[in-house]
């Protein structure tokens, strides 16, 4: 058996990763998918000082008080900002690092200094009357497979998500990045990174949201990282 804990991305919340979840869990694998501090779920938790560090705290804790080892700690999109920061703090419980189209930052590093063009996107999607929220990105233009699927739980998030510099990352944990490389594709420059870094590098011929449009193929990949063979 091995554990697998699966953080979410930007205006979304764990209920993302159900099939993946569903398909682990019946192979007899221990499969954690929280929901960020608020976001989804646990929208209701949103205040201004929410950011990053807040949700680096909460993976880190959640691996401690569930008091696991050996885990594969996968992140989706800004979730890779999340794992990398959790990494730092709790890598003795980790097994192998997983990427999922995602930030992969240095210590210092801020989401935007990844993809440089996110903060003007940003502004245009602050609240009026809570200008430290925003809300979701229009789902046609950005994640164009997601068509066919029901993506109304998305919540507004913080920008301090995304603004909050990464307080300190480790090299000490091994790791795989999966690029998805239909158009539109935002994370092939980070992908590089990943692949000068040494991680093991998977290309899956799909959108963003691949976890949800592609989970066999991410299942795939996350037992090999746990070294589950087929």
């Amino acid at each position: 058996m091995a554990n697998f804990v699966l953080v979410h991305g930007s205006w979304a919340g764990g209920w993302q990763w159900r099939d993946i979840r569903e398909k682990l869990e019946g192979e007899g694998h221990r499969v954690l998918t929280p929901s960020l501090t608020g976001m989804s779920d646990r929208h209701h938790l949103i205040n201004e000082n929410v950011g990053l560090h807040t949700h680096i705290d909460d993976i880190a804790r959640l691996i401690e008080w569930e008091d696991l080892n050996d885990v594969v700690l996968v992140g989706h999109s800004y979730g890779g900002m999340v794992i990398t920061g959790a990494a730092a703090s709790i890598k003795n419980r980790l097994s192998h690092l997983v990427y999922v189209d995602a930030f992969l930052p240095r210590a210092g590093e801020c989401a935007w200094d990844l993809l440089p063009w996110q903060p003007e996107i940003f502004e245009t999607l602050r609240l009026k009357d809570k200008p430290w929220q925003v809300e979701p990105v229009d789902k046609m233009t950005y994640f164009p497979e997601l068509a066919d699927y029901d993506m109304d739980r998305s919540t507004p998030m913080t920008i301090r998500t995304h603004s909050d510099k990464l307080p300190e990352a480790t090299t000490e944990v091994s790791g795989t990045y999966i690029e998805c490389t239909q158009e539109p594709s935002f994370f092939g420059e980070v992908a590089k990174r990943a692949k000068q870094d040494g991680m093991r590098h998977v290309s899956i011929k799909a959108g963003h949201y691949v976890i949800i449009t592609h989970s066999d193929d991410v299942v795939k990949v996350l037992k090999e990282a746990a070294g589950i063979k087929a």
